[in-house]
């Protein structure tokens, strides 16, 4: 992905390390991409985790992650801002206005299907 593509608070939707759990998380981000190859974080940029929205406190994680393309997503505010490298990042997207930390977002019906073409695209070249 090229860099000029990750604007700081714009989104990323990223591979998920347990795809049968959820094939993907959704993150802000909070900075730009190190590029300088020098710096301890190189290819990497700060984000801020977002997690779906869900109504009831008895969710088992089976149902927690359903409908995870047209659901609501909300900033996870108890987990800090960190540092991500963007091998994972399958997709960026521009902010939606006036989107604060308090906000929700739906990711868009065209942004959806341009993710799922790139997460189809990386899942059939790791089960090669």
């Amino acid at each position: 992905m090229p860099f000029k593509d990750l604007n700081v608070g714009g989104f990323v939707v990223v591979r998920s390390h347990d795809p049968d759990l959820v094939p993907f998380w959704t993150k802000r981000t909070k900075g730009d991409v190190i590029k300088d190859e020098d710096r301890e974080y190189f290819k990497m940029l700060r984000v801020q985790w977002w997690v779906l929205v869900k109504e009831g406190s008895n969710l088992d994680e089976r149902h927690l992650y359903e409908d995870y393309w047209n659901g609501k997503w909300k900033c996870n505010l108890a987990n800090p801002k960190q540092w991500f490298d963007i091998s994972t990042i399958l997709f960026s997207f521009p902010t939606q206005k006036n989107t604060m930390k308090k906000s929700q977002i739906n990711i868009l019906a065209t942004y959806v299907s341009r993710a799922k073409v790139n997460l189809h695209v990386v899942n059939a070249s790791t089960n090669l």
